[in-house]
């Protein structure tokens, strides 16, 4: 019954489209088109303020954005520091409380964030001084409180014990450890003691240190003279007193030797997310940066090479692409995809191969103009933003580029030839000299991985990015099936006990975003159980089981369950576990595995209807503390988890009284308020509506 909850919080609606296209000659390429770069106005402050004023005046409105120049800080073991100083910087000033602020900024009409590296805010040209005095007060005169900087650390843990589970964040993290390292900035993974290790004194430091005008940039756009805004800037940011900041510098990592494969376990994974990723040396505005561009298009922009390889070609994945990202310090490459687990090491085969294709091969002048189109098409987009014209302002002072660069951008697209394309590929593609990163099932990846670096072993992370050994862990001697669920029941009060249950009332609290659920689950017999789900008064979710029939109503709609959907569902009947074999149930118990830092045995279901659940039992408690239900989707299957903890006894039986239900990256916990046993549950409780 539980994979009903998810269905209820979670809908995946995927859509597919094609079109038919007769293939014609295309004709030549003509000239790059010209494109007039809009005007904008600079000048700096005494304190070293640079401002940038773009006039637009096709709407009443004006939009600001502040940029602090600074080089990445290493936060060590107060990762996430700065991510509290940009939170904080929004949460009061000296004359203003955080309700004060919102209500003035609302009752404008108006929008103002912050951030670790400035701000960004908007509204009415006529709102525009008042907007500007409230942005001003929240950079020159913040206000750090305790409560607001513990409600920031209580969001993080949530935040981080949500993503625990979601791949494209351990990847990420993965990515990130490996790279870089721990004394990098680029190295660092934020995690809950981390985040608790930050205080009051480390937030008031590092505005202190860096909220300084002689490393910003001030883009303001739109209805408003430089003459209007030079003369308000000046007035309200004229007195931010400037200071020496440090600029840290930091090596560019290391080329590999060779290959390396890093595998994260996520046991219960169906799919593999893999990425083939390394640092690389490319600075903005580099010579190399516009043909490099235009060649990471080509091997994994939309429906580029990686994409006809890996999705239409070999139906590994639903898509694949790469990024090439540039950067003062260190640049990065990567190329990925979610791939079944089965053919996690073909897909990384064909990744690398066509990463060395684009080294050997030039490209045909017919693929290479496409994506020059592409790229000529979203830069002329990109201009219908006037922000953009002060952004690319700013780009040029803070990297030192010629003052002609945007301008000429179009020119320097149209100019790069195929020859230019093997070249950046040659130099920035490194398919044998690169991290291969799996966040997967490892007892089904790791073996076929090993060709890849066959000189060393496997390196083996956890979700941030931390060294552990191996997963794969084989089971004690005389440990089975039987001898598990034996000291399962036994922790839970034994079989003697658990036969006396006849009937069943268990009512807890699920805490929803934005909302408070009120789920009662009662059960009776074998082939008796109904769950209903209210939010204040208002049944929104029941599942019912009598006998032959069951049925799901959501808001007044009937959906009533298969025959092979009723069979599964009464295995959820909690006394149920006992007649496994008589239900049809297979069992098998093959390795051990770790959840949440505890060895647990797994133990394989094999449903009646031939779907899988997986049941995880502490090895030294016996007390079951995961459930992993599959489900087939029409993007593949999916995996919902559900953690069982804090037991206490009731009736001389122990019963979780937290449940954890993973949705996506959601964690939905519920709260057992009451177990009521034996209360002779009338049959009439358990009618279909």
């Amino acid at each position: 019954m539980k994979k009903y909850i998810s269905i209820f919080f979670l809908a995946l609606v995927v859509s597919f489209g094609s079109s038919a296209q007769t293939k014609q000659t295309p004709p030549p390429a003509g000239p790059a088109p010209t494109i007039e770069i809009g005007k904008y106005e600079s000048f700096t402050l005494s304190n070293g303020l640079r401002v940038y004023v773009v006039e637009n005046h096709n709407l009443p409105t004006v939009a600001m954005s502040l940029v602090l120049d600074r080089a990445p800080l290493l936060e060590g073991e107060k990762a996430g520091l700065t991510g509290a100083a940009g939170y904080l910087m929004r949460t009061g000033t000296t004359t203003r409380t955080k309700d004060q602020l919102d209500e003035q900024i609302d009752f404008i009409g108006a929008s103002l964030n912050t951030s670790a590296t400035g701000f960004s805010a908007s509204g009415l040209k006529k709102h525009f001084p008042k907007l500007l005095e409230l942005t001003a007060d929240v950079v020159l005169r913040p206000q750090f409180k305790q409560e607001e900087l513990d409600k920031f650390k209580k969001q993080m843990a949530s935040n981080l014990a949500s993503s625990k589970d979601d791949p494209a964040t351990i990847e990420r993290n993965a990515q990130q450890a490996l790279l870089y390292g721990k004394t990098h900035p680029y190295g660092e993974v934020i995690t809950e003691k981390t985040v608790g290790n930050i205080s009051l004194t480390d937030v008031q430091n590092y505005y202190t240190s860096y909220f300084r005008p002689n490393i910003g940039y001030l883009a303001i756009v739109g209805d408003i003279t430089p003459k209007d805004a030079k003369k308000l800037v000046k007035e309200y940011f004229g007195k931010w007193k400037n200071a020496d900041v440090k600029q840290n510098t930091y090596p560019v990592p290391a080329a590999l030797a060779g290959n390396q494969v890093a595998v994260i376990d996520r046991p219960n994974s169906v799919q593999s997310n893999i990425s083939v990723t390394y640092a690389v040396d490319l600075k903005p505005g580099s010579p190399d940066a516009i043909a490099a561009s235009l060649m990471n298009n080509i091997l994994g922009g939309s429906f580029a090479r990686l994409d006809a390889n890996l999705r239409e070609k070999h139906a590994y994945t639903y898509g694949s692409n790469s990024s090439l990202s540039n950067d003062r310090i260190s640049g990065r490459f990567s190329a990925f995809a979610s791939v079944r687990n089965t053919v996690t090491d073909s897909a990384f085969t064909q990744i690398m191969f066509e990463m060395d294709r684009l080294r050997k091969e030039p490209v045909s002048a017919e693929e290479l103009q496409k994506v020059k189109n592409m790229i000529i098409g979203s830069f002329a987009r990109s201009l219908e933003n006037p922000l953009t014209v002060a952004m690319f302002a700013i780009n040029t002072a803070r990297y030192n580029l010629p003052q002609d660069y945007y301008a000429n951008y179009l020119k320097n697209v149209a100019a790069v030839t195929p020859a230019d394309i093997q070249r950046v590929a040659q130099k920035y593609l490194q398919p044998e000299k690169a991290y291969l990163v799996a966040v997967g099932n490892a007892r089904e990846i790791s073996d076929k991985l090993k060709r890849f670096n066959a000189n060393q072993p496997i390196a083996y992370l956890n979700a941030f990015g931390e060294k552990v050994d191996a997963p794969l862990m084989s089971l004690p001697a005389g440990v089975n099936v039987q001898t598990v669920l034996a000291a399962y029941i036994n922790a839970i009060g034994g079989k003697a006990n658990v036969e006396k249950v006849k009937d069943l009332t268990i009512k807890r609290t699920m805490k929803v975003p934005g909302a408070q659920l009120a789920v009662t689950v009662q059960q009776k017999g074998a082939d008796k159980s109904l769950m209903t789900i209210r939010f204040n008064e208002n049944e929104i979710n029941r599942v019912a089981i009598n006998g032959t029939k069951g049925a799901i109503i959501t808001q007044g709609q009937v959906k009533e369950m298969s025959p092979a959907e009723l069979q599964d569902q009464k295995l959820d009947i909690w006394t149920n576990f006992l007649n496994y074999d008589q239900l049809g149930v297979k069992l098998a118990l093959n390795q051990v595995e770790k959840v949440e830092g505890r060895d647990a045995y797994k133990l394989e279901l094999t449903l009646p209807s031939g779907k899988k659940s997986y049941h995880y039992f502490d090895k030294e408690t016996g007390l079951k503390i995961r459930e992993v239900a599959t489900e087939q989707t029409s993007v593949g299957t999916a995996n919902q988890t559900t953690d069982l903890k804090d037991y206490r006894e009731v009736n001389g039986i122990k019963f979780p009284h937290q449940i954890d239900l993973h949705i996506g990256s959601q964690v939905i916990t519920s709260t057992v308020n009451s177990v009521e046993i034996n209360k002779n549950l009338k049959d009439d409780v358990f009618k279909l509506k």
